[in-house]
């Protein structure tokens, strides 16, 4: 049967004519409700599914945590031991080459100035911090400084460029942690960074070496010269570093005519700025001794410095060391070993940690404890609790005088001796200095390069003579009452003497 449309013309007569369009309409409409239809059954065996999924998960919960999910636990607990496993073999390849570290949780409290950066940030750690942005410009202009040296090499930022995307797998395998940063990112800030650690070391002895005036243009220099410390403070700070290679392959790399003629390192340069900054620290002796072939085994600027710090002497003789196992007791304090004739002497010396005990007499090196030396001995000892098995000298030197500083007392001792400058920083200062770098680990004198002077101290406090001096001659009350005793001793042998005399003399 067609479909007809009814028009009605203008005569009154009804036309009748079929209608295509219309039967489109009607069919459209069918399927519509066609599909509607199919909607609402795929609704509902989504829901009947629902429903079914969910019992059945209730039902496998009941199980899981019923008395039968012991097989299920079992499983589940070794398939999470065996993914720890994996992580801790990828850790123990890892860990190999890594050393460049966090800052241990222990040493956080004890001097923000001393572990965090306060101007500079070198390396991923810190990047992007917002009050280290400054330096970050500053960055670009010893970036265009170094690409604009008269090298030897000719290299240009392409050759820079290509040389550090060589050295990125190396270099990030140098952190204690995935550095989350693409390619692009990573090697576009060593490249800044290391380029500015090498240029900066270069800026700061050329102007300590040349007697020109101050640029007011100058970006350091010539505006804040006071932020040299505190910038070379910030280099050799253990979650500020780079890994030594990079800073020693782009300084060869820049290196001048004259610079190429010069034996000097770039681990010499780094410790003579140090000690320019330091004087107190580095002796100009030590850093002659420091070799090309010596740059290479130190893993960065921190390593560098905290090997050129350590007494020598103990690094020739440390494997003849005899075992020393000393009581449980540790060595006494300054107010203690003082009335028991024990003497306090500052002597000189090429290192910090070269102590000597000799006849009686405790010669140890000044040393001036201000920001930057709590800084080089919070950063030392943390760095050497990063290390497994090395000589930990900085922790055993820390811990030696943490036995002699007990109270603000021991330091105002030491300090009139010579052997502490202080400064602005207070008694009370020190001696947390020294408490807190001691509290957080257990000390172990078997192994100590001090060995020697712990057991002579101690023999020394325990001898009759030392006992008897602390004992009696200890105040000058002490020893007045003792003359006061020895001379009514000897009153009294001279009255019985004379009373002897005189029996007889009556009777004889």
């Amino acid at each position: 049967m067609e479909y007809e449309d009814v028009v009605t013309s203008e005569s009154g007569e009804e036309i009748t004519e079929s209608s295509e369009p219309m039967q489109l309409l009607i069919q459209e409409s069918k399927e519509e409700d066609e599909l509607s239809s199919v909607h609402e059954d795929k609704k509902k065996i989504q829901e009947q599914e629902r429903k079914k999924w969910q019992e059945e998960r209730e039902r496998d919960m009941e199980y899981l945590w019923g008395e039968d999910s012991f097989e299920y636990s079992l499983n589940l607990i070794e398939h999470r031991l065996e993914e720890r496993r994996s992580l801790q073999r990828i850790g123990q390849q890892w860990s190999s080459s890594a050393c460049i570290f966090r800052l241990p949780d222990a040493f956080i409290d004890i001097n923000c100035k001393a572990q965090q950066p306060e101007i500079v940030s070198i390396g991923p750690f810190h990047r992007g911090k917002e009050h280290l942005l400054e330096f970050e410009e500053h960055k670009w202009l010893f970036l265009d400084r170094l690409l604009s040296r008269p090298g030897v090499f000719r290299m240009d930022l392409k050759q820079y460029l290509r040389k550090m995307r060589q050295m990125e797998k190396r270099a990030r395998d140098c952190y204690s942690e995935a550095i989350p940063m693409s390619t692009h990112d990573f090697v576009e800030m060593m490249l800044l960074d290391s380029c500015f650690v090498v240029e900066i070391l270069r800026y700061i002895d050329c102007h300590s070496r040349s007697d020109m005036i101050n640029d007011s243009g100058d970006p350091i220099y010539g505006r804040r010269p006071w932020l040299i410390p505190v910038l070379v403070r910030d280099l050799f700070k253990l979650e500020n570093q780079l890994p030594l290679f990079i800073l020693e392959s782009f300084f060869i790399a820049s290196k001048s005519p004259e610079e190429y003629r010069s034996p000097r390192s770039f681990g010499k340069l780094a410790i003579e700025v140090f000690g320019l900054v330091s004087p107190g620290l580095v002796s100009p002796i030590l850093s002659d001794t420091i070799t090309f072939h010596q740059d290479l085994k130190a893993k960065h600027l921190l390593d560098l410095l905290h090997s050129s710090l350590l007494p020598q002497n103990q690094l020739m003789n440390r494997k003849r060391r005899d075992r020393y196992h000393r009581p449980a007791q540790s060595i006494q304090s300054v107010t203690q070993l003082r009335p028991s004739g024990i003497k306090f002497r500052s002597r000189k010396s090429e290192s910090i940690l070269d102590i000597r005990y000799q006849k009686g007499s405790l010669e140890i090196p000044s040393i001036t404890i201000n920001d930057f030396t709590a800084a080089v001995l919070i950063n030392c000892v943390a760095w050497e609790q990063c290390l497994e098995d090395e000589f930990k000298y900085f922790s055993q030197y820390v811990s030696f005088m943490n036995c002699l500083i007990s109270q603000p007392r021991d330091v105002a001792f030491l300090c009139l001796d010579g052997i502490i400058s202080r400064f602005s920083n207070d008694d009370q200062y020190v001696a947390n200095l020294f408490n807190n770098l001691s509290n957080y680990k257990v000390f172990n004198s078997r192994d100590c390069y001090l060995y020697k002077q712990f057991k002579e101290v101690e023999a020394y406090y325990c001898s009759y003579w030392a006992t008897l001096r602390r004992t009696y001659f200890s105040s000058p009350w002490s020893f007045i009452l003792l003359f006061s005793a020895f001379f009514l001793i000897v009153l009294t042998m001279i009255q019985t003497a004379m009373a002897v005399l005189s029996y007889q003399r009556q009777f004889g």
